[in-house]
């Protein structure tokens, strides 16, 4: 009933009934608009349906409606001409349109024009400036537009960080203009700013590079990555993120200059595994906690790629030892291959030390390298059956060392090479104390 239209149908002695009783005791739009489509639904063959502007634009029930019975849609200006119109803001490029209570639904394009519309609620008005935040500065001019193409219509100019301090009804819109930018925002500018530096004018080292010759790159940014996890340091996480996905977009594009793919069809490509392989999310499948979950992606996965598969195949060569080992002793253990207790890993583990120490006797080069590899195994199945990491507890090990090492070498009194094995153990000692996390006993 605040639409000024429904004063001139009053004024004309028409009859009509209101929505107003579902809008306040609706607990969601999305029940409102179904319980208004199912109303209308209800009506005689000759009632009118009459919204705001054009049925088509921006009214959820009217699309609602169209699937519960036949209707005829007279057109008429929307809400989007009566804002272009109040604001005096044109524009010749690209316009995006979206609810202010569903600002994730819009994948903002800080380079086309933004209406925004729905803000009938300081929530809304929040929820929407927050998103366009990600995009605008916080002082990129916004027009709020009340009544839009009414007699009661009030545009008032704000920096974008103020959209939410003021007053809102249904009727309520805001109008953003385009922010000049080359490129877009977000993970589509990050691929123009690729192409660029692999098109003929770009840059001439990053035109130079091949697949092989940025395989260092990547294997350096992954552990930069891992170091900042390690670290538990979310900006320098932030960054490193950055440089790890840089390289999967190179990667992708330089295919696309030779026309076999581009990242939108790695991305795709993605998108349809992790849908396909968790059908207890996107599908009917229930599943009762993580290791049924893991037993159907490994169903799934194998059905994929072929019956005659071997479970250990595809776990990369180029992978580091440990977690190659971890990786193929986890599949094996999945189809049934596995001790019966821990302890008898630990009598596995004895075997291969005796084994060992009877290479070492015999003083053949190849048989120790074996041996030293079947134990290496072994401690690699004790950790999977403690559920440890074997790659992360060995790389925590080797930074405690080097900060013990480094607490030696300043505790010295002389040079490294001249102390005596009791010295060595003395000072040992000395710098685990200083450097032992607290309750941590290790050696």
């Amino acid at each position: 009933m605040i639409h000024p239209s429904t004063q001139m149908l009053l004024a004309e002695g028409i009859h009509f009934e209101s929505c107003d009783d579902l809008y306040e005791t609706a607990d969601c739009f999305e029940s409102l608009y179904r319980s208004v489509a199912k109303r209308a639904s209800e009506l005689d063959e000759d009632a009118v349906f009459a919204v705001p502007g054009h049925p088509m634009v921006g009214e959820e029930s009217v699309r609602l409606l169209s699937e519960l019975r036949d209707i005829d849609v007279y057109p008429a200006p929307s809400f989007v001409d009566a804002v272009l119109a109040s604001t005096r803001q044109p524009f010749s490029g690209a316009l995006q349109v979206w609810n202010a209570h569903d600002p994730d639904g819009m994948a903002i394009d800080q380079r086309s024009a933004q209406i925004v519309y729905q803000l009938d609620t300081v929530d809304a008005a929040s929820h929407a400036k927050l998103a366009l935040m990600q995009h605008y500065p916080d002082s990129h001019p916004v027009w709020l537009v009340a009544s839009a193409g009414s007699v009661n219509q009030v545009v008032s100019e704000m920096p974008l960080l103020e959209l939410d301090r003021h007053s809102y009804d249904p009727l309520t819109s805001a109008y953003v203009p385009a922010l000049q930018s080359d490129f877009a925002p977000g993970f589509s500018g990050l691929v123009q700013i690729v192409d660029a530096l692999l098109g003929p004018d770009g840059c001439p080292w990053d035109r130079e590079q091949t697949h092989e010759s940025l395989k260092k790159h990547m294997v350096e940014e992954t552990y930069e990555v891992l170091e900042a996890i390690d670290q538990n340091d979310p900006d320098a996480l932030c960054e490193e993120l950055g440089d790890f996905l840089l390289q999967a977009v190179m990667h992708a594009q330089m295919d696309a200059i030779e026309g076999y793919y581009d990242i939108g069809d790695v991305i795709k490509g993605i998108c349809d595994k992790l849908v396909r392989r968790h059908p207890h999310v996107f599908g009917s499948v229930t599943v009762s906690g993580s290791d049924e979950v893991l037993s159907n992606w490994d169903a799934i996965k194998k059905g994929e790629k072929g019956e005659d598969r071997s479970v250990v195949a595809g776990v990369p060569r180029s992978m580091p030892a440990l977690l190659r080992a971890h990786e193929i002793s986890k599949r094996a253990v999945g189809v049934g291959f596995e001790w019966q207790q821990l302890e008898d890993v630990f009598l596995k583990l004895n075997e291969e030390l005796s084994e060992l120490k009877a290479a070492i006797q015999e003083g053949e080069r190849q048989g120790i390298e074996s041996e030293i590899g079947d134990l290496l195994f072994t401690i690699v199945n004790i950790a999977r059956w403690l559920k440890v990491e074997p790659e992360g507890a060995l790389q925590k090990m080797v930074t405690r060392f080097s900060l013990r090492f480094e607490q030696m070498e300043s505790l010295a009194k002389k040079p490294l090479n001249d102390l005596s094995f009791d010295e060595w153990d003395a000072l040992w000692n000395e710098a685990k104390k200083a450097t032992n996390p607290e309750g941590f006993r290790g050696r």
